[in-house]
């Protein structure tokens, strides 16, 4: 088992525990190798809605490298809010394979690779702009 990839993975549940916009999770795979690693979680939203994620990293020089990802928000009728993914499925995007699918069905480009702790950002600050205190 690889101690960097298994570091990288706790800090991800750690973020899921303590930030408030995630009510549960669950850890549906979690497998680590010497080299690289697979993570996928159904999280619970407070407002109900869903975020699975799914992440396949390799280690290399003591770093972490996003190879596949998706992270796919669901609002609490099981309608796509967004996803962020990096399928080859839009090659002619000029930033491909990294995409964002919305909900009225575009499909955008995006220069900033995600992490999990971005997206969460972005969902928390929706959820926030929704539901203003």
């Amino acid at each position: 088992m690889n101690t960097i990839i298994r570091q990288g993975f706790d800090t991800i549940e750690a973020l899921l525990i303590e930030n408030p916009v995630i009510i549960s999770y669950e850890v549906l795979r979690c497998e680590i190798a010497p080299s690289d690693g697979k993570l996928r979680i159904k999280a619970v939203l407070s407002d109900g809605g869903t975020l699975e994620l799914f992440e396949y990293v390799v280690e290399s020089g003591g770093h972490l490298h996003l190879l596949k990802y998706s992270f796919h928000w669901q609002d609490a009728q099981a309608k796509l809010k967004r996803r962020w993914d990096n399928a080859p499925h839009y090659p002619n995007l000029p930033n491909a394979p990294h995409h964002i699918h919305f909900e009225d069905g575009l499909v955008q480009e995006t220069t900033d690779v995600p992490d999990v702790f971005s997206v969460i950002e972005q969902i928390e600050a929706a959820l926030k702009q929704d539901n203003p205190k």
